[in-house]
């Protein structure tokens, strides 16, 4: 571009291209408002006055260029181009995942932009010259493309725009008026007859936008959003972190620029959720037209790795805003001997990925670094909207029948709540690869793997917990539950295993666990227990506990999870073409999710080929060193598994690996399916998230004499440590149902529960096992009664400290709007 006096009105006309300096077209001021008819005359005008061809004949034929000098959201503007030619966006045959690399022409959008896809570009430009470099770009790449190009050019250090709607060249450039970039289309040689036309359609198609693409959402998506939606301590729930060592050169812009190409290949990347505020009905995902990585790197000695890891933990993901994904980059010491380091951190949630996704997403993510940050191709699909669809399609009655024939677990994992230990826990445990592989040898003799030999751990420390709270009693039959894993992979949906999104699954499993059961018995109960979820992976865990039968019983509060990666494509090559970058990436580590379990056991293989264990848990439910003992007792157990012989039952397991080892007596085991109920969230509005213990005298398992009389519902948790407790005391023969609606509207601090009798009106002294801990704290409690539970609630009080704790008694019938209104929230 040579002539750079742009008007001031809302459209100018010029030629580019050209060997020669050339006018303004028009030459004299167009209309403030863009019709047919002027941009008509001012092409006439050209048309009257041809002019001579290039002396250059290898520059690109001459274009028409027009600059609108009105904002417009880029999203807005994408849409709208792709409804004005929409044969232009439409995704190569193939797919990306699906195409080999190529060299980025050296021409072509230095954003990570395919030039033969997208029909904006975004610019920066730093003065007159560097604006005439990115015109003559347009140019070129109009030569053989669409008829039409757009391309926002952002002009750094340059004046701000006036208020009054003038060009304001006069005014300084401030950072609160910032300059907006500026737009400009470009019309291809043999388009310049259909001009008007098209700028008519492109008019009409921003003056009515379309609506934003929206998706259902799982219902596992549901479930997790409902565990952090609202709540003042969701932040770092269902986020999970990779972390891994960059050696060698690292460029910022071509490491942008390359996640900037997988977001525009990837639909989930450019995907967020949204939601009523008034909580009714279900969240739904958004797609977005674009979205930008965010990537932020910190030079050595600016911040602590440790620290780095938990800030960005803390805080979390806006998830109304797509690209639920970041990274951070923090650089080595220069002059360590292995040359440029760099620690990458990729953070991202797992209501939108999971971890499988993300290592597809890393591989797609090295080619288009290798090729100049650029990834050729189109759109991947399948997507998450041919996910949605076939979900969609799915009758629940089969799934539903399935689910009513498994038998629900008797015991989880007792916990001991305490709002004085807020936050939450993080422990580690390995074993070496000469452990890992005996391990898996010997599993793999038995007929099962690696990760049945975790759960297989698990239960028995289920089981065993369970038995130390009969002390002195013979060891009885225990059903024991917790949740496992399933990838969601296993669904007939073409291309299912290189679809990025939400698909891993926690599912409800439970296993009976006899003291004279074999630990190889043991395995083959939970590899069959697990391959019988393979026809089910798309149900989630709450409507999976909600069809189970006996599911008033306790919920699943523990949750066992073994890393299964996909296999890496052309892995081989990626790490040949990398190394002759001179870079070499390591395999990431996962630094172990807070979910929506107290307790979350996650084994995977480092590159060592060592198997790391690692425990997250809520200390509010479980405190540091009991996790930390049953992470140290599940590590243990591993390792003696290869050199037991096959024919001891459980109890002499036990006793020979675990012998004076404190066995994890936390709590009453019916208070732990409770606590459990509030982080895991009801699957669905409709189903209550909690239960009356059932009762345990089942024929498989015995009687059980020891069963607690009263139960702890937790529905809220404290907002701030010391903030206490308000109990309430249900009213006899009050449903299940009856007050986990007053949650939502407690606006206090304290954490919110219910105290329910299990036997048939318990003496006060029955809530000293359960309250004890309470009770004799300096924590406020406030015991919340009906009429004709007041003595009951001074007798408990009683069992406290003295004028500990405070009774509440309520003056009329102590129903659920009664209630409410005292807590100050609604029914």
């Amino acid at each position: 571009m040579t002539n750079r006096q742009f008007s001031s009105a809302p459209v100018t006309l010029l030629v580019s291209g050209a060997s020669a300096p050339e006018p303004c077209l028009p030459t004299g001021r167009p209309p403030r408002r863009l019709d047919a008819a002027a941009v008509t005359a001012a092409l006439a005008r050209t048309a009257a006055h041809p002019r001579q061809p290039a002396a250059h004949p290898a520059r690109a034929e001459e274009f028409l260029l027009v600059e609108l000098h009105r904002a417009y959201r880029p999203d807005v503007l994408r849409a709208a181009l792709r409804a004005v030619l929409p044969e232009a966006s439409e995704p190569e045959p193939g797919g990306a995942d699906q195409r080999q690399a190529s060299a980025a022409d050296p021409g072509s959008p230095s954003d990570g932009q395919d030039p033969g896809q997208d029909l904006l570009w975004q610019r920066a430009a730093d003065g007159p010259a560097e604006l005439d470099r990115v015109l003559a770009e347009l140019g070129r790449s109009l030569a053989a493309g669409p008829r039409l190009r757009a391309v926002l050019v952002a002009e750094r250090g340059t004046p701000g725009d006036g208020p009054d709607g003038s060009d304001g060249r006069d005014r300084p450039n401030t950072p609160d008026r910032p300059r907006p970039p500026r737009l400009f289309l470009g019309f291809a040689p043999a388009a310049r007859g259909r001009a008007v036309e098209l700028l008519e359609e492109l008019r009409k198609a921003l003056a009515h936008p379309p609506e934003p693409v929206t998706v259902p959402t799982s219902a596992l998506q549901r479930e997790m959003l409902r565990q952090v939606l609202g709540r003042p301590d969701h932040h770092g729930r269902h986020v999970e972190q990779l972390s891994w060592n960059w050696h060698g050169p690292l460029d910022t812009e071509r490491f942008t620029a390359a996640w900037q190409s997988v977001i525009d290949h990837e639909t989930v990347l450019r995907a967020a959720f949204d939601w009523d505020e008034d909580d009714t009905g279900d969240p739904w995902m958004v797609l977005h037209e674009r979205a930008v990585p965010e990537v932020t790197r910190h030079p050595h000695g600016a911040a602590e790795w440790e620290e780095l890891l938990a800030a960005d933990r803390r805080r979390g993901f806006d998830l109304r805003r797509p690209a639920l994904l970041r990274a951070t980059l923090l650089d080595a010491p220069p002059d360590a001997e292995e040359g440029p380091a760099t620690r990458v951190l990729l953070s991202y949630h797992h209501a939108m990925l999971d971890g499988w996704s993300v290592r597809l997403l890393l591989q797609s993510f090295y080619r288009a670094y290798l090729t100049d940050g650029v990834l050729p191709g189109g759109e991947r699909r399948p997507d998450v909207r041919d996910h949605a669809r076939w979900l969609r399609a799915q009758s629940t009655d089969a799934a539903r029948q399935f689910w009513s024939t498994r038998p629900a677990a008797t015991a989880v994992l007792p916990l001991d709540p305490d709002p004085r230990r807020p936050g939450s826990g993080r422990a580690r445990r390995r074993l070496t690869p000469y452990e890992a592989v005996r391990l898996r040898g010997w599993a793999a003799a038995w007929g099962a793997g690696e990760s049945s030999a975790l759960q297989a751990a698990w239960a028995l420390l289920l089981y065993r917990a369970a038995q130390s709270g009969r002390p002195r009693r013979p060891a009885r039959a225990v059903r024991v539950g917790f949740a496992v894993t399933v990838s969601g992979r296993g669904i007939p949906l073409d291309g299912i295993d290189r679809l990025p999104g939400a698909l891993r699954n926690p599912l409800p499993i439970s296993v009976r666990v006899h003291p004279g059961t074999t630990v190889p018995q043991l395995l083959a109960a939970l590899r069959d227990g697990v391959l019988d979820l393979a026809g089910y992976e798309w149900v989630s865990p709450g409507q999976a506990h909600r069809w189970t039968a006996g599911s008033r019983g306790p919920r699943p509060n523990s949750l066992v999870v073994l890393e299964h990666l996909p296999a890496p494509a052309h892995h081989l090559r990626l790490e040949t073409d990398l190394a002759a970058h001179g870079i070499h990436v390591e395999s990431p580590t996962p630094a172990g999710t807070f979910t929506a379990y107290p307790i979350t056991l996650a084994a995977h293989y480092d590159a060592t080929g060592g198997l790391v264990l690692t425990t997250t848990h809520d200390r509010t439910l479980l405190a540091d060193q009991d996790a930390v003992e049953l992470l140290s007792q599940s590590a243990h157990l591993l390792r003696a598994f290869p050199d037991l012989p096959s024919g001891l039952s459980t109890t002499e397991v036990l006793r020979s690996t675990l012998a004076g080892q404190p066995a994890p007596r936390l709590g009453e085991p019916a208070a732990a399916a409770s606590g459990a109920t509030d982080r895991a969230g009801p699957a669905d509005p409709s189903e209550p998230s909690d239960h009356p213990a059932p009762d345990d005298g089942r024929p498989d398992d015995g009687p059980d004499d020891d069963r607690p009389a009263v139960r702890l519902d937790v529905l809220r948790q404290a907002t701030r440590p010391g903030a206490g407790w308000v109990l309430l005391l249900p009213p006899p023969g009050a449903p299940g149902t009856r007050y986990p609606g007053t949650a939502r509207g407690w606006p206090g601090p304290q954490a919110l529960g219910v105290l329910r009798p299990v036997a048939a009106d318990p003496p006060p002294a029955a809530y000293r096992p359960l309250l004890g801990p309470l009770l004799d704290s300096r924590t406020p409690v406030a015991l919340v009664a009906p009429p004709g539970l007041g003595v009951t609630a001074y007798e408990i009080a009683r069992l406290g400290a003295p004028a500990h704790p405070l009774v509440v008694l309520l003056g009329q019938e102590g129903d659920l709007t009664a209630v409410a209104e005292l807590l100050g929230g609604h029914a």
